[in-house]
């Protein structure tokens, strides 16, 4: 079950959870803290973004901004906020670093998806123990072939 602790009703649902365990007297409860992505996860977007740059001929900064954040996240990237001095509503684009693990799996899934509408494949990975992605050999390839195409583009900015 996950709990978003930022909420009061959240808080005192996992409160009311966990003593309802300590009264059922649960031997083996295991209690994993989602604050953050993953570094794991931050490096996989990164090849998917560099993937999908490679293909379409934009720079992985550009693939991550516009079609990661903008087009296949935006709900989740974009919030808003009332600025204290103007009283205007404000949208505020926030950082892959202030994601929840939870959040971040979404949004990989969310631009996986998005991507394989436009007509483009990015490779699912698994993402071992030791931080390493594991792929397939024709998709370890296309990332080689991504890399190149993308350090290319870049060096021409």
């Amino acid at each position: 079950m996950n709990y978003d602790l930022r909420d009061k009703d959240e808080r005192k649902r996992f409160i009311s959870y966990a003593n309802q365990l300590l009264r059922l007297q649960r031997t083996n409860v295991c209690l994993k803290d989602e604050s953050n992505r993953t570094l794991n996860q931050n490096a996989y977007i990164h090849v998917l973004c560099r993937i999908l740059a490679a293909d379409i001929g934009v720079t992985e900064r550009y693939a991550k901004d516009v079609y990661f954040k903008d087009c296949a996240n935006k709900d989740i990237f974009d919030t808003t906020t009332k600025d204290p001095l103007t009283n205007q509503i404000i949208v505020v684009r926030r950082s892959t670093c202030d994601l929840t693990i939870t959040e971040m799996r979404k949004a990989i899934s969310n631009f996986r998806n998005w991507a394989a509408d436009q007509g483009y494949y990015l490779p699912e990975a698994t993402i071992n123990d030791d931080g390493s992605l594991s792929m397939t050999e024709a998709e370890r390839d296309k990332l080689n072939q991504a890399i190149v195409k993308t350090s290319k583009l870049e060096g021409l900015l």
